[in-house]
């Protein structure tokens, strides 16, 4: 399960699509009566026109890339689960918001004949804008569909699950060589401050997340940062923000910078926009502002359908699914 992403990269298929996004009471908790009207009067008449260059910069000719690479990655860990079990497996996806739904996703599962079904969001830290809203939707689609019986587990998370971190840290050894004054950034999706009052773990999960992968690599703390981006409103939101940071790295003269998005399974808007190429661009006219010669900035890519990265969710599913009506 992954958030999910508009059928097309026009204005008429993002504003259903941030239609059902932004009504979720998981994403944006206000009431009802004082939301809904900002919603539907300001932000959907203009967001979708807004974002939809991104979106078309960003998709394929075979479509949506994040909707091939979450299908790729269905594909790889069915076939290594099938690899570990005496029994048949089958993976679907379900998006959050848009197509394929989860349900979606689950009637397959359920018209295949399973007697177990593994929810599994795509979310190594769990928070309740993501994890949370998946789980919730998981469970009231279940309930429905699922013929009597069946038995049912859920993965919150698994950025502690053997095998993520080391996957992790040789996604960042293939793309990005450290060397002496270059700084690695961790950025995460950001979330309001408000979550973590109410219980939310995310913060938590994120700076441990980094501090692990730091280790992995054998990097000092000095040149590891954790940051957070696309804060989407006036709340308060989590930080440090990663434009800004990287603005003060390039003012302090950091010539090499590396951004890795453990948050993300897959790329998408957020990180091959925003990322790749809005926080990129921020970095370099801040160090050629601060006169630094031969700045170099990489995007390291989210980990898809990673080999390392498959293997380890195979093991996350199969305990899983051993746990199943236990």
């Amino acid at each position: 399960m992954n958030t999910g992403t508009p059928d097309a990269p026009t204005p008429e298929a993002i504003r259903p699509y941030l239609k059902e996004f932004l009504s979720d009471r998981n994403v944006v908790d206000m009431p009802a009566f004082i939301w809904q009207p900002i919603l539907n009067l300001f932000i959907l008449p203009k967001r979708p026109k807004k974002t939809a260059p991104r979106y078309r910069e960003f998709w394929a000719p075979e479509g949506s890339p994040f909707v091939i690479d979450s299908l790729a990655q269905c594909a790889a860990l069915e076939k290594r689960l099938a690899s570990l079990s005496d029994e048949p497996v089958v993976v679907r996806l379900g998006m959050r918001y848009g197509n394929p739904s989860i349900e979606a996703g689950l009637r397959e599962l359920c018209d295949a004949g399973v007697d177990r079904i593994v929810g599994l969001p795509l979310y190594p830290q769990n928070t309740r804008a993501c994890t949370g809203t998946c789980r919730e939707e998981f469970e009231r689609c279940i309930d429905r569909i699922a013929p009597e019986g069946l038995r049912r587990s859920f993965v919150d998370e698994y950025w502690n699950a053997p095998g993520y971190i080391e996957a992790l840290a040789a996604s960042v050894r293939r793309s990005w060589a450290h060397a002496a004054g270059s700084k690695l950034v961790v950025s995460f999706h950001s979330v309001p401050v408000s979550f973590a009052k109410r219980g939310d773990t995310y913060v938590e999960a994120t700076k441990a997340t980094a501090r692990l992968l730091a280790e992995a690599l054998g990097l000092s703390s000095a040149d590891v940062l954790t940051t957070y981006q696309s804060r989407f409103d006036s709340r308060k939101w989590q930080g440090p923000l990663l434009v800004p940071e990287l603005e003060r790295l390039a003012r302090e003269g950091v010539r090499d910078v590396a951004v890795v998005c453990p948050g993300f399974s897959v790329d998408c808007i957020e990180t091959s926009f925003e990322v790749g190429i809005e926080a990129a661009e921020a970095y370099r006219a801040a160090a050629q502002d601060a006169g630094v010669k031969g700045a170099r900035f990489t995007y390291i890519p989210a980990l898809g359908a990673d080999n390392a990265c498959m293997d380890a969710l195979s093991d996350v599913v199969m305990r899983a699914a051993c746990a199943c009506g236990e």
